[in-house]
């Protein structure tokens, strides 16, 4: 076996305990590795704290009502880029005139597509004439289904039956609500929904044969 001289020996152990020269590739990729980590590090920390701006709806909206600034306050939320361009940003004016495509609940972040022209809507709002209270659950957001009993006038009106309730409606959003609290004759409420164009001739004649109205809450509708 061959030995090496004890100078290059003496040579290689110092060569390996020597400082490292700023000129070593070695530690110039070390630090570029660390300041990419750290870089990194402080772009995802800085957008999992940025938030933004947007509208959200002060108190409930029914769908078709009119939404002007005032209905509206400003939120700090956290929004990734794919879902932020959904919803109107802060300082950005809503179309006007404006109506609720939807029913939209108090608190609840503004997407733009949940107001527009009043042209785009495909319902018109109805009042409709209820006999005593209102059933616990109907609000101004929610949704409803709107039935009708008439009576038959084949027999009399002396011998006036009702006939079997028809469904009119199914899932109407409601505009607004009048419990009759604050009319002398609280013997009946009114409340407004939104009926889709299609079913207008049904509730129109239902409100000319004087029929019996009813309005059932839909469960789980906007809050």
């Amino acid at each position: 076996m061959t030995r090496l001289p004890a100078q290059a020996v003496r040579a290689a152990t110092a060569r390996r305990l020597a400082t490292p020269s700023w000129r070593d590739p070695r530690l110039l990729v070390g630090l570029l590795l660390v300041a990419a980590s750290v870089a990194l590090g402080t772009g995802v920390v800085g957008a999992a704290e940025r938030t933004v701006g947007v509208y959200a709806v002060a108190d409930a909206v029914g769908a078709g009502s009119t939404v002007e600034q005032g209905d509206l306050r400003v939120v700090q939320v956290r929004l990734d880029a794919g879902t932020e361009s959904r919803y109107l940003r802060a300082g950005s004016a809503p179309p006007v005139p404006a109506v609720a495509m939807r029913s939209l609940s108090a608190g609840e972040l503004l997407p733009r597509d949940a107001i527009g022209d009043p042209g785009r809507l495909r319902a018109r709002a109805v009042s409709l004439p209820l006999p005593g209270r209102l059933p616990t659950g109907v609000r101004v957001g929610g949704q409803v289904d709107v039935w009708a009993a008439a009576t038959d006038p084949t027999a009399g009106l002396a011998g006036a039956t009702e006939v079997e309730p028809v469904q009119l409606v199914a899932g109407a959003d409601v505009v607004s609500v009048d419990d009759g609290a604050g009319s002398l004759a609280a013997d009946g409420s009114t409340v407004q929904v939104l009926v889709p164009v299609t079913a207008l001739p049904e509730v129109l004649a239902a409100l000319t044969r004087d029929a019996r109205l009813e309005v059932v809450p839909v469960p789980g509708g906007p809050a």
